[in-house]
């Protein structure tokens, strides 16, 4: 009888779009012990695009529980064209063989975007590693880090049925989020297209009705959602996902909540304590690098308190208003304080 394989160590880094995911990801990423997956979800094909159904409600949980470690070990051999090309020495790649191993894979997704014009490259399929680039057991024994945007419904579900899995919970103040989402996704900033939104397969108003569909609770707080504007709908959505998912996790050991604020603000010491709760080992080399990439953090994260316009701080403190999270940035001192 084949021998059982090995329990992986793993951790689903979840936060509503916009608010640090990529930032804390890259953190994670200075550590030699890390494996870094950034939105494998997200791909055309990939093993965590499987689970893609669950990724905002669970309905089918027989379904999910036979998907869910298929798709998590597959993932953790694997590596995508939207991951961060590994920037430090990890234990699991071979000696000398990162820079060009990222050359490699590099060349083989631009072949792909040549070859099928239609598929943006950031969408295309994950690769497993080559085995002259990787030691296989050493990567299997990493920290797997799954950053899942939004995946309220997958990260709920894992706290609950799932008790190996850590999640990182990364929240950002509404007001920082709806500045950068304004930015990114309205105004066309970064070179997005104005007025595009997120590829879910529900849309805005439609998961706000499967909110207030599965949960009066909800249904009530949110009202008549044809009346909302955009802005207003998606910091209705920013709730309850940053809501549902801390509700599920905020008694449970393996669950940590990371507010972008304080990462911004102290970027040492808030890694050091993600560090502490992921179990990895942290050393002066991985504090000088986080200093350097968290360089000007903090002046970004105040920006929304000058910059957003009245009539959207007063929105942004009605979606607030009554959640347990209200007071989760008493620096604020009220949004239209701040502002």
């Amino acid at each position: 009888m084949a021998a059982a394989p090995m329990p992986l160590d793993y951790v689903l880094l979840i936060g509503q779009g916009r608010s640090g995911t990529n930032f804390l990801l890259s953190l994670l990423d200075q550590s030699a012990a890390t494996h870094c997956r950034n939105e494998p979800d997200q791909l055309d094909s990939s093993a965590f695009a499987r689970l893609s159904e669950f990724r905002f409600f669970v309905g089918d949980e027989p379904r999910l529980r036979e998907l869910f470690e298929p798709a998590v070990r597959r993932a953790a051999a694997c590596v995508g064209p939207r991951d961060h090309m590994a920037e430090v020495e990890k234990d699991w790649l071979r000696s000398a063989r990162r820079r060009p191993g990222y050359f490699f894979l590099r060349q083989r997704y631009r072949i792909v975007e040549r070859l099928i014009r239609r598929r943006k490259p950031m969408d295309g399929k994950e690769l497993a590693f080559p085995s002259w680039m990787v030691k296989a057991e050493q990567l299997e024994r990493s920290l797997h880090v799954f950053k899942l945007n939004a995946a309220v419904g997958l990260g709920a579900w894992a706290l609950a049925a799932r008790p190996e899995a850590r999640v990182l919970h990364i929240v950002r103040h509404p007001g920082g989020f709806a500045k950068s989402w304004l930015k990114r996704w309205v105004r066309g900033e970064g070179g997005m297209q104005r007025g595009q939104g997120n590829a879910d397969r529900l849309s805005d108003e439609e998961r706000l009705r499967e909110i207030a569909r599965r949960d009066p609770r909800w249904a009530a707080l949110l009202g008549d959602v044809d009346a909302m504007g955009r802005a207003e709908g998606e910091l209705w959505w920013w709730r309850y996902v940053n809501e549902a998912l801390h509700e599920a996790g905020r008694t449970r050991p393996r669950y940590t909540r990371v507010l972008y604020e304080e990462l911004a603000r102290d970027p040492e010491g808030a890694s050091r304590g993600v560090y502490r709760a992921c179990g990895l080992q942290w050393d002066e080399a991985i504090a000088t690098r986080v200093r350097a990439i968290a360089a000007g953090a903090e002046k970004i994260a105040r920006a929304w308190k000058e910059e957003l316009e009245p009539g959207l701080v007063a929105t942004v403190e009605k979606v607030l208003h009554g959640s347990a999270m209200e007071h989760w940035w008493p620096e604020a001192g009220g949004a239209h304080a701040a502002a």
